[in-house]
């Protein structure tokens, strides 16, 4: 058989005899859906949130594996009492810390909205009495947070692994398969679309992402999984005319290019059309490889009704007359979990690094923060610029990221990142400048951004001090008035005044030990600036500098003044 094999892959049949050949290797390959389980399936799990993650997905499917999970704390003891009866659960904690504090457990499920996850990777890495976290995607609410996980755990010899949930949907391992065996050849080129109206989460309108950190960042990670890491990334993106929070993420545009040539394109698209506004709907989650020998469709299960329908994959080679069809009874949620959480128990009882490691799903993470980059600043984005440091170093990059280029040199590269809503806030300012024919972004701008932005921290306090857009605008035009009709061509740069107020909005957040930079910030260091129009602005207007940096704090914390401020 050997040798016959042989002679085909030397070229020397036909194609009927190729034909039967693929035949009878598709016929002998296992496409490996099912995950690898642990030996050892009684790890003591302790499970932190309720939601619905936890009771679709994770605890069925942990049941299912015969997996061991013995207690669950919540921000409400209610939420946790109804999971721990439903799933069959044995002890409730009061608060997350109680948990933690219990010895026995072994292993932490983390299923906490991000903006939570970190504080408690570093508590469970205070105490040092777990052997593993499962912590959810993203990682970290930006990539210096989950760099920040991925070394805590490190230091406190934790093994922490990322549930990308994705690469264990039955469709995604069997393209796998697929690639490792060279059924489909040398991969051209891959997509993946997705169609899809996702149910956003209240937390969602707080950090003002959408879909490239909360669906995207999966179908990054999947072509990763598929094909590693790509040379550059460029990412084009618009908000989704249906949702409703401030977010510049809504539908997502990306390609990706390897070294071998291989392109990838991601199509993620929450709108879909007037779905749900009167207009019939075309939902799906696709997913296409084509070879130099073959190609593989994939349809995600996960988009139909109900969404545990199974996901299908046909494929084909050369001298094939049709698609195979292997089908399968499993689905993405929930059955993907059992992978997730057996790939870290493996680990745990061999000893070796996760399946996904959370080192490696850094470079997951920086490849949605480059995607960000790419989008603000028009032009594709080089992933050398976003190397992991050697030995887990916690410097947020090798080389300054765009981000950082967009301060001054001297700013370093450890500053946080911008939240959505303070990369729409510059983006609304480059766009004011274009308005007025103006050849730089200068503070002036900045400030009509703030209050063009419509929602934060910073719009809250301004609204309060009765500023709005028009009334800044009409003061900022008495004060240098529309430039002579121009076309600029690229981007318009930013003034160095700018520049400061930018480096003082990162240097106020690291003050408050933010671990990134929001509009507030920005208000902020425009406060602390002073000058420029934006400070004579804000002077004619009735602004008092002080006052306002006060009303900016007491927003951030209603306890200010109280004595609370900076306190455990």
């Amino acid at each position: 058989m050997s040798h016959f094999l042989d002679t085909v892959l030397l070229g020397k049949l036909g194609n009927s005899s190729l034909k039967w050949v693929n035949t009878l290797i598709v016929w002998a390959m296992d496409l490996q859906i099912q995950p690898p389980l642990p030996r050892k399936k009684d790890f003591r799990i302790g499970i932190l949130g309720s939601g619905f993650a936890v009771n679709e997905c994770h605890l069925p499917a942990y049941r299912k594996a015969g997996f061991n999970p013995v207690a669950i704390a919540s921000r409400s003891r209610k939420r946790a009492e109804e999971t721990a009866q439903r799933h069959g659960i044995a002890k409730i904690y009061d608060s997350y810390e109680d948990l933690l504090n219990d010895p026995s457990i072994e292993v932490l499920d983390i299923a906490v909205p991000p903006q939570a996850q970190l504080n408690l990777i570093r508590q469970a890495c205070a105490r040092k009495t777990v052997r593993g976290i499962l912590a959810q995607k993203p990682l970290g609410a930006n990539y210096k947070e989950a760099l920040d996980a991925v070394t805590s755990c490190k230091e406190a010899g934790i093994v922490l692994s990322v549930n990308q949930n994705m690469r264990y949907d039955q469709s995604v391992r069997a393209a796998k398969t697929l690639l490792q065996n060279g059924v489909i050849g040398e991969p051209v080129f891959a997509t993946i679309e997705m169609r899809g109206i996702p149910h956003w989460m209240p937390w969602q309108t707080e950090l003002g992402w959408a879909t490239l950190r909360i669906m995207s960042i999966h179908h990054l990670d999947c072509f990763r999984y598929w094909f590693g890491d790509p040379q550059d990334i460029y990412c084009s993106m618009r908000p989704d005319p249906r949702t409703k929070f401030a977010h510049t993420d809504g539908i997502c545009t990306y390609i990706l290019d390897y070294a071998s040539d291989l392109q990838c394109v991601g199509i993620d698209d929450p709108w879909t059309g007037p779905a749900q506004e009167g207009c019939p709907s075309d939902i799906y989650l696709r997913w296409r490889i084509e070879g130099l020998d073959g190609l593989a469709i994939g349809d995600i299960g996960w988009c139909h009704d109900p969404y545990t329908t199974p996901s299908t994959i046909k494929f084909a080679g050369k001298g094939d007359s049709g698609f195979h069809e292997p089908k399968w009874t499993e689905s993405w949620f929930p059955d993907a979990f059992i992978g997730t959480m057996a790939q870290l128990l493996i680990a745990l009882e061999t000893g070796t690094e996760p399946a996904i490691s959370a080192a490696d799903n850094l470079k997951t993470m920086a490849l949605v923060e480059a995607a960000y980059a790419s989008a603000e600043r028009f032009t594709s984005i080089a992933m050398e610029d976003f190397q992991i440091p050697k030995n887990l170093i916690a410097t947020e990059i090798k080389r300054p990221s765009f981000f950082s280029q967009l301060f001054s040199k001297t700013t370093g590269a450890d500053r946080p990142n911008f939240t959505p809503r303070a990369q729409q806030v510059l983006v609304l300012a480059r766009k004011e400048a274009n308005r007025l024919n103006h050849n730089f972004v200068g503070t002036e701008h900045l400030l009509i951004g703030l209050v063009d932005l419509g929602q934060g921290v910073a719009v809250t306090v301004l609204a309060k001090l009765g500023l709005d857009s028009e009334k800044v605008r009409r003061e900022v035009e008495k004060q240098i008035g529309p430039g002579p009709e121009q076309k600029i061509i690229g981007n318009i740069p930013y003034t160095p005044r700018v520049k400061k107020v930018l480096a003082l909005a990162a240097k106020e957040a690291k003050n408050l030990s933010h671990t990134f930079v929001g509009t507030e910030h920005i208000l902020l260091g425009l406060l602390r600036e002073g000058g420029g129009v934006a400070g004579d602005v804000l002077k004619n207007l009735g602004v008092n500098v002080e006052q306002t940096r006060l009303e900016i704090l007491r927003e951030l914390d209603p306890n200010f003044g109280k004595g609370s401020l900076g306190e455990d």
